[in-house]
């Protein structure tokens, strides 16, 4: 299973709360990179298995006490009851991003299931983009489709959905339903859209001033595509901002010390945040990116430059 199928798998399963402790090997990775990315929610489990025994569910009596059929009252850590959950909002947000729509614009057609994110393309090509989750339910499909004419018209729609389409009916509608692993990828911190239907209706939305401005960076500065190469490499916040006020810049020198500054961070060197052996990708990227002079200045290049005093 891949993780982006695992989180889909968590959703229309109920929001399954996952308990770190009791999740197989290839599970915890799958969990591991959502959690890396943002993608879960740290939620407090009701229950717990027993930490004495681990046979039994125990009824949580107060906090950090439960109550367990064979060995009475059992103290309960922090970790016993830690759950995440997936982040419903952020799933949004990247399947924004990834079609180049507001990021914070969508709203709720059926409140908790269906969202319109926007449209995309132009012409003959443009769509408009619905995304729902859990949506097998037969009062969830009665509750679209009531709303359906006030809230979606009679534009071609598509509706990229964690519920499998031969469970979702809606006649009448000009829709075309898409299983959302079919439609989207894990890429770097985020979501990429694949597949031919996203052909001349993505590619024909001209690129945002914001996306426009960034030049070889994620809008958020969250990674970068080095020159000639097409697999981003992920940045960290720290990395990002170091980088973010260099490409302000326009290619123009700054201190050093100005540079940590209006990038908010507390070390020694700017390529201090991109340790080598932690981000063997990111300090690369610097080091082909960013240009010091030997007294405390820094410039960015995309064409490569001499770092002699920032070999880290």
């Amino acid at each position: 299973m891949e993780t982006l199928a695992f989180l889909v798998a968590c959703i229309e399963q109920g929001r399954t709360a996952i308990a770190p402790a009791f999740v197989d090997a290839r599970q915890r990775r799958h969990l591991d990179r959502l959690l890396a990315m943002n993608a879960m929610t740290r939620v407090r489990g009701t229950t717990a298995i027993c930490p004495c025994c681990e046979a039994h569910s125990v009824r949580i009596i107060e906090a950090g006490q439960a109550l367990c059929t064979d060995c009475g009252v059992v103290a309960l850590a922090d970790s016993d009851l830690q759950r995440f959950a997936p982040d419903g909002a952020w799933l949004r947000r990247r399947l924004s991003q990834a079609l180049a729509l507001p990021p914070d614009a969508a709203w709720p057609i059926v409140p908790g299931r269906v969202w319109r994110l926007g449209d995309i393309g132009r012409a003959r090509a443009r769509r408009r983009i619905l995304f729902a989750e859990q949506l097998g339910c037969s009062d969830a499909q009665r509750a679209l489709h009531a709303a359906w004419p006030s809230q979606v018209g009679q534009a071609p729609t598509i509706l990229i959905a964690t519920t499998a389409p031969g469970r979702i009916f809606l006649p009448g509608t000009s829709v075309a339903i898409v299983p959302l692993t079919a439609a989207f990828r894990l890429h770097g911190t985020g979501l990429v859209a694949i597949g031919s239907m996203w052909d001349g209706i993505i590619d024909d939305e001209p690129p945002s001033e914001d996306v426009a401005e960034s030049g070889p960076f994620a809008p958020d500065f969250s990674e970068l595509c080095l020159p000639g190469e097409h697999t981003p490499i992920a940045l960290t916040p720290s990395q990002g901002a170091v980088f973010k006020v260099l490409w302000s810049m326009g290619g123009e020198p700054i201190d050093g010390r100005e540079l940590l500054d209006r990038a908010g961070l507390a070390v020694a060197k700017p390529v201090d945040a991109f340790p080598r052996q932690k981000y063997p990708e990111a300090n690369r990227a610097y080091h082909a990116l960013v240009v010091s002079d030997r007294r405390g200045r820094y410039w960015m290049t995309l064409t490569g430059g001499t770092h002699a005093e920032d070999r880290g």
